[in-house]
């Protein structure tokens, strides 16, 4: 879930080990306290008659928040260097220093607050002012080395002007930023620790087992044989990624390592190679149902259940896969790329013989539809995939595989008979599956692969956590200051002014934020700077001129938002995505990215599409008459058709070569088909286009005579 390319240090020797350590620490606290396995602990235990109330000793959210990003603030001093050009194995001391003050300084927050608490207040005392100004500021450098100079730049220029305009009053500034709930420990930063972590775990765990290689390979023997199956391979492969990554760049990375040397074996130009990859891994994060960080931040921004974004998403996601699976297949037949021999594809009878590591993909999706909490979804899931991978292991007897994949669920299913919820008893099983994984991996030979893989995974999901956690923080900073000094308010109403509350004014500005902003900025980062920026200017546009309800506006307008927070991704002249697709095809990186732009122009087109016809998103549809169904309808058969002709006009192929005016005649026609119309002037468009075909055909009667 995190989109970045900066260069780490070796992942080798003694960094590795402490990196690990950390891992581990990280991902027992989050599972053990942070989701509350012990609160679940405690309830199995006093129902069979042990009551052991130690287990509800705990931390509140902030404190584990703050023990949580000071330990990531630990890793990113150890495993980024100050500049590029360290990457030797051995770590300078003072990167040592960095991170156990880094560490120190977030810790003290662990220590001090409970005495806020219960003051009600922050003393002006010299630690109180100096501690949390130093965890700022080493949280600024830790971004920088992680997610490069963008975000941090732009955060420390808006703190310092939220001190100028506090009249330079350090306490009250570093007390919004540090102590209270509204810097870096809001609602970014609790969605990383609360939500997205056990989804980073999740992904990791599918990759380590395997997962992420076996999509791409089941894929690419159902399609590889077809016209542009090696492309085709690219674009369905990546929407499963995307399932279970939520992240451009790593997508890119996964798929992209089979599909571009393929599809460039084939005969696509490396150019076209390194776009279809990234055009197709950048609707990962638009897909469902594990969709970017951003989607989760989305969801606690607005108050509504993860599961509504996930439905919200379904069609605009469909919408952008279809158009570039057509965009790929015009573009296969105009360059003439002959489909590949079986021969040189994998088997499909052995791949689909192990189709159940598949499984907890549904299962997380049917969890995340069912209205469970979103991390026990994760979890649970995890136990689900560690049963595949069991099953998958050779070298085990059939018995001892069978006896594993029972007691994880046998642990569900105990969980619940004594008291837990289903989500919580989901959520002990598996918990309890990784540590069953383990104990058992270690005992028998066959299962110490296993082991290796959940190992490596705590050292991916701290790596990948890092990122993530670091670009909230930074928002959060951002996101502070401009609600502590009221710019968010009054950026809002100056744009509403410029615009003149014209809708389409605001889009364009909310889209020139974001990919201006993405060049530097990541996703999560960009969609919370943007949204606090626009999204309610955009949500008061969008009810007044569609009419529907302000609660459905804001889903509109966040959409939005997130969307072209993921295309920045794509669009030049960063576009890690297709940076990373270039790096695959080793081909040049401008020519990759506007081929990659051009594929992916549904991505572009889709959010204004569901903003002028909400229905698209089904949730914003409100109470459901003839008129919503027909626009959801119309809309989705429109917006189809526009892709199909749009793709046909950019690329020039439409059945055969066409030339520049049938291609100019196609994309004018596209657009057109985006513009919404209601039902009675469709009527009247149908009968106005009926009376003119029924005179033309009875002029032409009457003149033959």
């Amino acid at each position: 879930m995190t989109e970045s390319l900066v260069v780490e240090r070796s992942k080798t020797g003694l960094i590795s080990k402490v990196v690990l350590v950390i891992g581990v620490l990280v991902t027992s606290y989050e599972i053990v306290i942070v989701m509350g396995l012990n609160f679940a602990l405690y309830t199995i235990l006093r129902n069979i008659g042990i009551e052991l109330r130690f287990l509800l000793d705990t931390l509140d959210i902030q404190q584990s928040m703050a023990f949580v990003l000071g330990l990531v603030m630990a890793v990113a001093f150890l495993i980024y260097p100050a500049y590029k050009k360290v990457l030797s194995l051995r770590i300078p001391i003072y990167d040592y220093v960095l991170a156990s003050i880094a560490f120190l300084s977030m810790f003290y927050l662990v220590l001090v607050y409970p005495s806020v608490v219960r003051a009600g207040y922050v003393e002006a005392t010299l630690a109180n002012i100096l501690i949390p100004t130093v965890a700022i500021i080493l949280l600024l450098e830790t971004s920088r080395r992680a997610l490069g100079i963008a975000l941090p730049t732009i955060a420390a220029i808006i703190l310092l002007l939220g001190y100028v305009f506090k009249g330079f009053n350090i306490r009250h500034l570093v007390n919004h930023i540090y102590f209270a709930r509204e810097g870096i420990f809001s609602t970014p930063l609790f969605v990383m620790v609360s939500y997205v972590f056990a989804f980073v775990f999740f992904g990791s765990i599918l990759e380590k087992i395997g997962v992420g290689e076996y999509i791409t390979k089941f894929v690419m023997s159902l399609v590889g044989h077809k016209w542009g199956g090696p492309a085709k391979t690219a674009v369905v492969a990546s929407a499963l990624m995307g399932t279970i990554s939520g992240s451009s760049v790593a997508n890119v990375l996964t798929t992209g390592t089979f599909t571009i040397p393929l599809m460039k074996k084939a005969g696509y130009p490396s150019e076209i190679a390194g776009a279809v990859e990234p055009a197709a891994s950048t609707g990962g994060q638009l897909m469902p149902p594990i969709m970017g960080a951003a989607a989760f931040v989305m969801a606690q921004f607005l108050g509504r259940p993860y599961r509504d974004i996930i439905i919200a998403a379904v069609i605009p996601a469909i919408l952008y896969f279809t158009s570039i699976y057509v965009f790929v297949d015009r573009l296969t037949k105009k360059l003439n790329v002959k489909p590949l021999s079986r021969s040189e594809l994998p088997s499909f009878k052995s791949l689909v013989g192990k189709i159940y590591m598949l499984s907890p993909i549904p299962l997380i999706t049917y969890l995340l539809l069912a209205g469970l909490e979103p991390q026990y979804c994760a979890l649970g899931s995890i136990g689900a995939a560690i049963a595949s991978a069991w099953i998958y292991q050779r070298g085990i007897p059939k018995s001892t595989k069978t006896l594993v994949v029972l007691s994880i669920v046998l642990v569900a299913l105990t969980g619940f008979l004594l008291g837990l919820p289903v989500s919580t008893a989901i959520f002990v099983s598996g918990a309890s599956a990784i540590v069953i994984a383990i104990a058992l991996g270690l005992v028998l030979r066959g299962g110490r692969e296993l082991v290796k893989a959940i190992i490596s995974s705590f050292d991916t999901t701290i790596r990948s956590v890092t990122t993530i956690f670091l670009a909230a923080s930074c928002a959060g900073l951002i996101q502070g200051t401009l609600t502590l000094t009221g710019w968010a308010t009054e950026i809002g109403y100056r744009l509403v002014d410029l615009s003149g509350g014209n809708l389409f004014i605001l889009m364009l500005t909310a889209m020139s934020i974001s990919l201006v902003l993405g060049m530097g900025v990541p996703t999560t980062a960009n969609y919370i700077i943007t949204s606090t920026i626009v999204g309610a200017p955009m949500a008061r546009a969008i009810h007044q001129i569609t009419g529907i309800d302000i609660e459905a506006s804001r889903l509109v307008a966040h959409m939005f938002v997130f969307y072209f927070g993921i295309m920045a991704d794509l669009t030049p002249p960063v576009a890690l995505a297709s940076y990373a697709g270039s790096l695959l095809a080793r081909s040049n990186f401008w020519r990759t990215a506007l081929n990659a732009t051009k594929l992916a122009i549904a991505g572009y087109l889709v959010p204004y599409i569901f903003t002028l016809n909400p229905a698209i998103l089904i949730l914003t549809a409100g109470a459901w008459t003839l008129e919503t169904a027909f626009n959801l309808i119309y809309g989705l058969i429109s917006s189809i058709l526009s892709l199909l002709l749009l793709s046909a006009g950019i690329v020039g192929w439409h059945f055969s070569t066409v030339g520049v005016f049938q291609r100019a005649l196609l994309v004018t026609m596209g657009f057109i088909l985006l513009v919404p119309i209601s039902i009675r002037e469709l009527i009247a468009i149908v009968t106005t286009v009926t009376y003119i075909a029924l005179y033309i055909y009875n002029s032409r009667r009457l003149s033959s005579r």
